[in-house]
């Protein structure tokens, strides 16, 4: 068989396919290596979750939802999940709401935007480490830079404890976060925003729109897919951070600044219990999929409108 008599075959194949279910078909072995990759691990830390284990021990003892039932009824988890929650919701809003501000202004002309978008960038190469250790320094209450300006200044009489409150601490971490992410989300707003026809926005000027209209009824619709995926990029950063209570808090003061990634930590690699710590990460598992679900949902029901 010649090539090109098998070009034309597979060219009328795929005429008589739909266009999806082609486009499906190529990219299924792609998608089988995938699930598989992401597959073994979910259910192995399931399987995992519904034992008791101990770190180091070869004994697993299978108790169903004994772990799930533990921590639903211990004293940490519904603070924790509390705080979890409201500390990604406040890094995703934050981070969508300035990073969509900075892209509406790098869209505007003017002198030095070149070298703002080059800067811009920086914050979010570093990584939460590096992030973590800089902010700690910024805010340290000995010689923290902050604290030295604020008392130059006037505005306090005596060095402030940023650490010594959870609240405070949870505030600065999220600040911190909010700072490295922002970039990220400005690139991509950027990006999608470079895509908005130019007909539309005269059309827009035509009818007497003013720029918050215009923004309200022409780009946002237009980039409505990037601030969906700039929400769920947002609130998994939120809702996974780690280093930072790794590095500055520990958890601390007491247990005021536990997410749920840092309890399921400890649980796991503190008080060796494997069991109940997969368990903490399959319920932020769930979490995480349900706020997915619901922002897709949510963000195609007004597109269908």
């Amino acid at each position: 068989m010649t090539s090109l008599s098998l070009t034309r075959r597979v060219n009328r194949r795929r005429t008589e396919l739909p266009e999806g279910l082609f486009g499906l078909g190529l990219a299924a072995p792609a998608l089988v290596v995938t699930l598989a990759l992401l597959a073994y691990p979910l259910v192995y830390s399931l399987w995992v979750s519904l034992h008791k284990v101990t770190l180091g021990s070869d004994k697993w003892k299978f108790v169903a939802l004994d772990n799930y039932r533990g921590i639903l009824r211990d004293p940490l988890f519904w603070p924790s999940l509390q705080r979890t929650v409201s500390f990604a919701l406040i890094v995703t809003f934050f981070t969508t709401v300035l990073g969509l501000a900075v892209a509406l202004l790098l869209t505007e002309e003017f002198r030095g935007r070149a070298l703002f978008r080059s800067v811009l960038i920086l914050p979010w190469s570093l990584s939460q480490t590096m992030l973590a250790l800089t902010f700690g320094w910024i805010f340290n209450s000995t010689f923290g830079p902050l604290n030295g300006l604020l008392f130059d200044l006037g505005l306090i009489k005596n060095y402030v404890a940023w650490f010594a409150s959870g609240e405070s601490v949870m505030y600065i971490i999220a600040m911190g976060l909010v700072w490295s992410l922002v970039p990220f989300a400005a690139m991509l707003f950027l990006g999608a925003l470079q895509t908005v026809p130019e007909e539309l926005e005269r059309a827009a000027r035509v009818d007497g729109a003013g720029p918050i209209r215009r923004f309200l009824l022409v780009k946002l619709p237009w980039i409505r897919e990037t601030l969906l995926i700039v929400v769920i990029i947002a609130a998994l950063n939120g809702f996974l951070t780690f280093s930072p209570i790794y590095i500055l808090t520990g958890g601390g003061p007491g247990t005021e600044t536990y997410l749920l990634s840092w309890w399921g930590y400890r649980t796991g690699f503190i008080d060796l219990d494997l069991g109940r710590s997969a368990a903490i990460f399959y319920v932020m598992t769930l979490l995480i999929s349900v706020l997915a679900i619901t922002t897709v949902a949510a963000l195609g029901r007004r597109r269908d409108q």
